[in-house]
């Protein structure tokens, strides 16, 4: 059991570096808005203008994967990128069209205030879809080749620039819309550029695949539609959390704000997960199917364990309370409406291990619409579930609550799925 927790480790651990670093970027950013004179505007515009910006983002999250997979192709490795960038030009049109809209804020019901400083951010960060579809296409491409050290690498870059930007800019001007586009552009520029350089040293292999893949636009947009429409349920349903929080006032928003993006930093840990489960599964016989899954699931949870157990020190501890406060710039009013959430957060890293580990176990039996499904009734309980949370004006740890439910509702339709599907084993060519 050892040796295979110890492999599993050594090829996870490249993978969650780069997705920890990177989250790594909103909590400087929160520390860094939180020094501000208006801290409590910034903190909310960043909670409003960030989330916009990654729902935007998610149509693209699955070009990795994908880009993984059309690698393997000259023919559709070229279709794919112009397919990526298309997409990635369509998102941040759009994204700045919404930015420009006047009338936004009334709509929903968000303070003038803060819209108009997250709607600045918005237009600032308009790039944003473009740039990270194209980096995780090249990206892509390395992990084909076998080069997701050098993906670690680009995600420190990314964030050392990020950290450079984001004090030296707070130096010159207390604009919090200016400080957050400066820092994560240019962090994710020069994580592109060295993405490129590093590809352009990869010859890619061109290997036979088992089924054939997409050649032209139109297939490609059918093969990669139920993966987008997947992420676009998730982050809609996350940007509508910080939308919500705002009826219940700045100071929660904020908290919300800061808490949020520390636990998902945390989180995101585990994500790569589901790759592993995949990866080890599709590459032995099926007669060892059963002992390979048992491994991986015990790790699964010891993953899970420790990465809750890092937020239950925060939670819980002194030294958690000490770093909270010292989180947000000493604000205890801030800290004080952060802890109760944070209490019940200290979960997700656990429930979201076993999440990707059954996404995984189900993608290998070509059940991705049961994770379709799934992802759908849950987002939508949590987008209720918060939304009445507000209505009644309950404490912001009862939107905590709905979300660790709405997972474990997930949790438990993947589980059912797993049942209720037969192996649909993929055949290998003879």
């Amino acid at each position: 059991m050892q040796s295979h927790n110890r492999r599993y480790l050594k090829e996870l651990a490249p993978m969650s570096l780069s997705d920890m670093v990177m989250a790594l970027g909103d909590p400087i950013i929160i520390f860094v808005l939180a020094s501000l004179p208006n801290s409590t505007l910034n903190l909310a515009a960043f909670a409003l203008g960030k989330a916009i910006a990654v729902f935007f983002e998610s149509p693209i999250i699955s070009v990795l994967p994908v880009s993984n997979m059309m690698s393997a192709a000259k023919k559709s490795r070229e279709v794919l990128f112009i397919f990526v960038v298309t997409l990635g030009a369509i998102l941040t049109i759009s994204m700045s069209i919404l930015a420009l809209l006047p009338q936004v804020s009334s709509l929903v019901f968000i303070q003038s205030e803060v819209w108009q400083q997250a709607s600045l951010m918005v237009l600032l960060l308009c790039p944003w879809p473009l740039m990270i579809a194209v980096r995780r296409y090249w990206q892509g491409q390395m992990i084909h080749a076998g080069q997701s050290t050098q993906i670690a690498k680009g995600a420190i870059l990314r964030c050392l620039v990020l950290i450079s930007i984001a004090f030296s800019v707070s130096l010159i001007t207390n604009s919090g819309p200016l400080i957050v586009a400066g820092a994560l552009l240019c962090g994710v520029l020069a994580e592109l550029i060295y993405v490129r350089y590093r590809v352009s040293q990869i010859k890619v292999i061109e290997t036979e695949t088992q089924h054939a893949l997409p050649t032209d636009m139109i297939s490609m947009g059918r093969y990669y539609w139920p993966l987008a429409q997947s992420m676009i349920t998730l982050w809609g349903a996350r940007l509508m959390l910080p939308i919500l929080i705002t009826f219940m006032g700045e100071q929660q928003l904020a908290a919300w704000a800061a808490i949020w993006v520390l636990v998902i930093s945390i989180s995101n840990g585990v994500r790569m997960l589901q790759q592993l489960v995949i990866r080890h599964l599709q590459a032995i016989p099926a007669s060892e199917h059963v002992a390979e899954r048992n491994h991986l699931r015990q790790f699964v949870f010891l993953v899970g364990i420790g990465f809750s157990f890092i937020l239950g020190l925060l939670a819980f501890s002194p030294l958690g309370s000490s770093l909270l406060l010292l989180y947000v710039s000493g604000d205890e009013q801030l800290a004080n409406t952060m802890r109760p959430v944070l209490l019940v957060l200290f979960t997700m890293p656990m429930l979201m291990a076993i999440q990707h580990y059954l996404m995984g176990l189900l993608m290998l039996r070509n059940a991705t619409h049961s994770i379709g499904k799934a992802a759908l009734a849950a987002n939508l309980y949590m987008v209720i579930g918060v939304a009445t949370s507000v209505w009644f004006n309950l404490p912001l740890y009862i939107i905590a609550i709905q979300i660790i439910l709405a997972m474990c509702l997930e949790i438990a339709l993947l589980g059912g799925a797993m049942k209720t599907r037969k192996l649909e084993a993929i055949q290998t060519k003879s």
